[in-house]
C-alpha cells in the first residue's frame, strides 16, 4: 500500500511538471508573437511567467534575454543569455548571440571567447566567423578580420551584415574598387528591384570615391526613384551632381534634402556652399575687386 501511494504521488508530481512545461511553452510562443509585433513589455511578462514554470528551458531563457536587451536592460539580458548557453551545453548559436552582446558592450575579451568557443563547436558556422571578424576589426587587426569575413561568406555567400562590414573595411583602407565589388555582390543576392536603398547608396559613395561622379549620380537617382528618398541619400546625390559639374541640379537636390530635414547638417553646409558659388557666378564684373 505504501509503495502504491508513493508511486501515485510520483505520478501526480510528474503530471504536474509536464503541465508546467506545456504551459510554459505556450506562454513562450505567445511571447515570441508579441516580440515579433513589437509588444516588448508584453513579451517580457510572458517570458518571465514561462521561466517561473520552467527555468531550465534554454529557449525561454534566450527569448527572455532578447526582450531585456531590447528594453535596454543589458546586464540582465547578458546574465540570462549566459544561463541559456549553460543550459544548452554550449549551443554555438547562443554563444554567438552572447558574443554579440559582449561586443556591443565593448567587452572584447569575452566576445572573443564566445567566438572561439562557437568556432570550436562548429567550424562551418558563418555567424561565428563573422563575430570573430568583428572582434578582430575592433582590435585593429584588419587583414585577419577580412580573412574571417571571407571565411564567413564562404559558408553563407549572401550575408548582408558581413558584406557591409567587409565593404566598410575596404573603404577604410582606400580600396574603393574592392568595396564596390563587394557591394555589387551583395546587391546581386536580392531579387530584381528589391535591393535595399542603403546598399545602392553605398555603391554610389564608392563610385564617388573612385572619381566616377556621373555613374554615382545615376546610381543615386535610381535609388531615389525606387522609394522615398532619405535626406542622407539626397545629400549624396547633390554632392555627386556638384562633382559631376551640375551645380544647378545639385542646389535643387540639396533644397529637397533640407525640405525633408531642415537640421541635416551636411545638406545645410552643401547648400550654403552652392549658394556661395551662385552668388559669385552672378556677381557683375569688377564688383569683387
Amino acid at each position: 500500500m505504501v509503495l502504491c501511494l508513493a508511486c501515485g504521488c510520483a505520478s501526480l508530481s510528474r503530471h504536474r511538471v509536464n503541465e508546467d512545461v506545456v504551459t510554459a511553452r505556450q506562454l513562450s510562443l505567445r511571447g515570441v508573437d508579441a516580440m515579433e509585433h513589437g509588444r516588448i513589455e508584453e513579451a517580457e511578462g510572458l517570458f518571465r511567467n514561462a521561466l517561473e514554470m520552467c527555468p531550465t528551458d534554454e529557449r525561454i531563457q534566450c527569448h527572455y534575454a532578447e526582450t531585456l536587451w531590447r528594453s535596454g536592460r543589458r546586464d540582465e539580458a547578458i546574465a540570462h543569455m549566459q544561463q541559456a548557453v549553460h543550459l544548452s551545453g554550449g549551443n554555438p548559436e547562443l554563444l554567438v548571440r552572447l558574443g554579440d552582446m559582449y561586443l556591443t558592450q565593448g567587452d572584447l575579451a569575452r566576445a572573443a571567447e564566445q567566438a572561439k568557443r562557437a568556432i570550436e563547436a562548429d567550424g562551418r558556422m558563418a555567424s561565428a566567423w563573422a563575430l570573430w571578424g568583428d572582434v578582430l576589426a575592433r582590435f585593429g587587426r584588419m587583414e585577419e578580420a577580412l580573412a574571417s569575413y571571407h571565411r564567413a561568406l564562404s559558408y553563407e555567400p549572401h550575408y548582408p551584415r558581413v558584406q557591409l562590414a567587409l565593404a566598410d573595411a575596404y573603404e577604410r583602407q582606400g580600396r574603393h574598387a574592392r568595396a564596390l565589388a563587394t557591394l555589387r555582390s551583395l546587391a546581386d543576392g536580392y531579387p530584381a528591384g528589391e535591393v535595399p536603398q542603403m546598399v545602392l547608396v553605398r555603391e554610389a559613395i564608392a563610385l564617388k570615391a573612385m572619381g566616377r561622379y556621373r555613374a554615382a549620380v545615376d546610381a543615386l537617382a535610381d535609388a531615389a526613384s525606387r522609394s522615398d528618398a532619405t535626406p542622407e541619400l539626397l545629400y549624396h546625390l547633390a554632392e555627386a551632381q556638384l562633382l559631376a559639374g551640375d551645380p544647378i541640379n545639385a542646389r535643387l537636390t540639396a533644397q529637397s534634402a533640407l525640405a525633408k530635414a531642415p537640421d541635416h547638417a551636411p545638406s545645410q553646409q552643401l547648400y550654403e556652399h552652392l549658394e556661395s558659388l551662385q552668388r559669385r557666378v552672378a556677381m557683375p564684373a569688377g564688383r569683387g575687386r
